[in-house]
């Protein structure tokens, strides 16, 4: 965002066009698996996170570099990191414990640099609590005054211009406004002459508000719009914020309100979408006083409740509770407005359909120690067949005497006792005219009493037990299904049992079939097909079915992937060659080991290569690949077949989904292949997937445990 309009420049843009692309190629660097590969890279992108204000993205990056594993400059980095960004979003308690551990560790590898930098987050902290309690500005600028002549020492520039920066800070928050003015002029110079633009609105802020507090308006505006440009800038969205604001309280004091109000408007989401609590609180603060000055006390009340509640997490009250008392001192001359209020909500309990019943407490000395009836409105009234004005002021137990009532009158009682809110949903009750009907009764405690509301909730109730039953009947006759399927699921298992042994016969009579001439041994090269396809599809039958009914058992185990691979490549090789495929292998690192059924791993392989040769258009290559890749292995079967449609992409994996493509050879294809792997895979603590583009082949890939150990 911007502040100023004229700021949103192609310049600008461009800058911020560049960040994103560094943000990017950091993010490539790093890479995709989660753990910081490159722990420069993660520090320069949390750097930028930071910065902009993503306070869970940068701690993210961060706390993996803590570990013992990295060089100790590496992690006295990445906790400063931290703690600054704790400090941002104004975890102060947080950022304090972690400077000091970060002092802590400094200290221990005898890092000047970092023992500084550690000292100084510490004197910050003190510096924005001093701003919001007691004020330790003079302990601060000692540290200040002790970490200056480092900076200078190691030529780290940037320090040494903050340091001075903070000096001013803690002189003005002593009440030294001209000592302040010049050390901040100084922190802006400094970072002039050394091109740092990207900081310049701290040093330039701090002089504003000098400016300012000492009564210099004139002399405090053309330093606050340098600081306005200036965070625009560097596109660092809490000193935007903090400039905005600061801004607006010198708009607000000079009368120019509705200016004070529009740029505190359009920076009032930030503090929520990027988590700065403190910001959030004096923003809202400052745009409830500009609501009350308007008479708009329904806005103003709302801003006073978000503040309290950004407040309440930094430890800001004592401005929420002046707030208050404001807020409640106009709520007494808006008297008669209240009263008016009073009166449209009367007239709306007065229409609800809903009986409401106010009652005093439980009247000792009378039967069941009754409730009196203060208020009812005309449709409780009307459930006990009465006018409100007759029961008004009445013992409940002398106008409702049907046996259900002891069931809401022993509730009331509880609730009356506790103090805690009950609700008798359904109860059945009777109200008049022996009928009884489904209510639903809500009971709580008020003041110095109990109060009803009764909700007649007959229909819902039917309704509700009309879906029971529908719901019962839907699990019947699920139930049934369930066996008609299981049943034909043992039938289709039989019959391809008992089809498997003619069928092996006759494939088996083939080869005593004498081929003395070429039709004779075209006839029996089909019927040796035929047989060879329909034998395949039995054997997926009959493991499917074994899979449904639970009964596959897998010897998990550890073992070399290598041979594994290559007894499949070398048994597909004649049929590949047939329609002149070469099936090709590769292993990213040919000692790896992975844990799994043998007999369930090449049966997982030979299904997806004897698919991708199926679909592979002749003269094209089949490939198969394996990798590590953490704590799994991950295999991968490339084609360059016709790809796979979106539609047919859903219907993968799944039993007999066959797809819209065809085999290139006329080959059969029953659709249980890769149902029988995903159910393998997954048997062995696997993922299963699929990567296609319509015309640029396939990719079917998945990843089992890797093996603890190598085999030897």
């Amino acid at each position: 965002m911007f502040l100023r309009r004229e700021n949103d420049n192609d310049a600008a843009r461009q800058r911020i066009a560049d960040t994103d692309r560094q943000i990017e190629l950091l993010t490539g660097a790093i890479g995709s698996s989660g753990a910081p590969g490159n722990a420069r890279h993660c520090l320069d992108l949390a750097a930028i996170h930071c910065w902009h204000g993503r306070f869970q993205k940068t701690q993210e990056l961060l706390t993996p570099l803590l570990q013992p594993t990295y060089p100790s400059d590496i992690s006295l980095e990445a906790r400063q990191l931290i703690a600054d960004n704790q400090f941002r979003h104004d975890q102060y308690d947080l950022a304090n414990r972690t400077y000091h551990e970060n002092l802590v560790a400094a200290r221990e590898c005898g890092n000047e640099y970092w023992i500084a930098r550690a000292r100084d987050g510490i004197a910050w902290v003190l510096i924005d609590v001093g701003h919001f309690t007691t004020g330790e500005f003079s302990e601060a600028s000692k540290v200040f005054e002790e970490t200056l002549p480092l900076h200078r020492k190691h030529g780290m520039w940037v320090p040494e211009a903050m340091d001075i920066y903070g000096l001013s800070r803690a002189a003005a928050g002593n009440g030294d406004y001209n000592r302040s003015a010049e050390l901040a002029q100084e922190s802006i110079e400094k970072l002039q002459e050394h091109g740092g633009s990207r900081l310049l609105q701290f040093p330039l802020l701090q002089l504003a508000n000098v400016y300012r507090d000492s009564g210099n308006f004139d002399k405090a505006l053309p330093y606050y719009d340098q600081a306005i440009d200036a965070a625009d800038d560097s596109q660092d969205p809490y000193m935007q914020v903090l400039v905005a604001y600061h801004y607006g309280c010198l708009l607000k004091w000079t009368k120019r309100k509705d200016e004070a109000r529009e740029i505190w408007q359009s920076v009032l989401s930030i503090p929520a979408d990027l988590d700065f609590p403190r910001l959030g609180s004096e923003l809202c603060r400052g745009l409830a006083q500009l609501a009350e000055q308007r008479s708009n006390f329904e806005e103003a009340y709302r801003l006073q409740i978000d503040s309290q509640n950004y407040g309440n997490r930094v430890g800001v009250i004592s401005h929420i509770l002046q707030n208050q008392q404001m807020l409640l001192r106009e709520a007494i001359h808006r008297t008669g407005q209240l009263e008016a209020q009073l009166s449209h909500l009367t007239a709306g309990v007065e229409a609800s359909d809903d009986g409401i019943f106010v009652f005093g407490p439980p009247v000792s000395g009378v039967a069941d120690e009754s409730f009196l009836i203060q208020f009812v409105n005309e449709a409780g009234a009307d459930m006990l067949g009465r006018k409100p004005y007759e029961i008004m002021h009445v013992l409940l137990n002398s106008v409702w005497k049907s046996p259900t009532s002891a069931k809401v009158v022993e509730t009331s009682r509880n609730v009356y006792v506790s103090g805690h809110r009950q609700a008798l949903d359904p109860v059945e009750l009777e109200f008049r005219d022996g009928r009884r009907r489904w209510y639903a009764v809500r009971i709580a405690k008020i003041d110095d009493g109990i109060a009803w509301t009764v909700t007649d909730v007959t229909e819902r109730e039917a309704m509700r037990r009309q879906i029971e039953a529908q719901r019962d009947r839907l699990t019947e006759t699920n139930a049934r299904l369930t066996a008609v399927d299981r049943e034909k699921s043992e039938m289709l298992g039989i019959a391809a049992h008992d089809l498997r042994s003619p069928i092996g016969n006759i494939r088996s009579l083939c080869d005593f079939i004498p081929k003395d001439d070429a039709k004779t041994s075209e006839l029996v090269s089909i019927v040796e097909s035929s047989a060879d396809a329909l034998l395949v599809l039995i054997a997926n039958l009959l493991d499917v079915e074994r899979i449904e009914r639970g009964e596959v058992t897998l010897n998990v185990r550890s073992m070399q992937v290598e041979p594994l691979i290559r007894r499949v490549a070398e048994e597909f090789y004649a049929v590949a060659a047939k329609k002149q495929i070469r099936v090709a292998t590769w292993m990213a690192d040919p000692g790896i080991s992975v844990r799994a059924d043998e007999g369930a791993l090449l049966r997982i392989l030979q299904n997806l290569v004897s698919n991708a040769v199926k679909f592979s258009p002749t003269g094209s290559q089949v490939e198969i690949r394996a990798c590590a890749c953490q704590y799994r292995i991950r295999f991968e079967i490339k084609d360059d077949g016709p790809g796979i449609s979106d539609g047919d992409m859903k219907r993968l994996f799944r039993k007999f989904g066959r797809l819209s493509a065809r085999p290139t050879g006329g080959e059969s294809s029953s659709g249980l292949g890769l149902s029988i792997v995903k159910h393998l895979v997954e048997a062995m603590s696997g993922y299963v997937g699929c990567d296609s583009e319509i015309g640029a082949g396939s990719t079917f890939w998945f990843e089992i445990p890797r093996s603890t150990y190598e085999d030897t």
